[in-house]
């Protein structure tokens, strides 16, 4: 006589947390190259449970029982993003769902972005680039669209795409735009430039931290 077939009974998993990849210029999911760790803080190492990817790009965390705040670690250089990036929540009670705004590297593809700025910044004085530091746009209301910042890199090199209304705009013409650069324990600069929608604005030299002047700024050509 063959020996019984013990059957396990269905198992359900219950999900635990849910991170939402975003793009932060198109604030579209980033549905691939995406790799997200549960972080263990106090031993700055990742936990073994794993996060699977579901049919939406979301990554999906589940078994784990309610408690204390969940930090997750998210990798995206395969896919052109800085990082990692870290995001500390409580899902029991901020709600399951987490969408995390992923920031483009300056070396990234931009061809779906309308109006960008590329420069780089440095201290002239210090003979280094300047990383690390955030390079944000503020236009007037009318003409303001959907503004993410930028981070230099290591070189000093950033690409901010810069959010432009023209909808609803009589003469959707040149637009003066503040353009501010700043970091912790270091001086902020702003500078004013006239940007074109659907154009790409180049600093053609470093801009100096320390500076009173403004670089050259210039058209790509097409």
């Amino acid at each position: 006589m063959r020996p019984p077939i013990a059957f396990e009974p269905d198992r359900a998993d219950a999900v635990s947390a849910v991170l939402i990849p975003m793009d932060g210029i198109t604030r579209r999911i980033v549905r691939s190259g995406v790799d997200a760790q549960l972080w263990d803080r106090e031993w700055d190492r990742a936990r073994p449970n794993r996060l699977i990817r579901n049919l939406s790009g979301h990554l999906v965390l589940v078994n784990v029982p309610p408690g204390p705040d969940l930090t997750f670690r998210i990798t995206a250089d395969r896919a052109g993003y800085r990082g990692p990036v870290f995001v500390t929540y409580n899902p029991a009670g901020d709600g399951l769902r987490r969408v995390v705004p992923l920031e483009r590297r300056p070396d990234a593809s931009y061809g779906d972005v309308a109006t960008l700025v590329r420069g780089t910044v440095g201290r002239p004085d210090a003979r280094a680039p300047v990383p690390g530091l955030t390079v944000s746009a503020r236009l007037p209301s009318p003409r303001a669209g959907h503004q993410f910042p930028a981070t230099t890199d290591a070189n000093g090199d950033f690409a901010l795409a810069v959010g432009i209304r023209t909808i609803g705009i009589p003469e959707p013409g040149p637009v003066t735009a503040t353009l501010r650069f700043a970091k912790a324990g270091l001086p902020a600069r702003e500078l004013n430039v006239n940007l074109e929608h659907g154009r790409v604005h180049v600093f053609s030299a470093v801009i100096d931290l320390d500076g009173a002047d403004r670089p050259p700024f210039v058209h790509e050509t097409p």
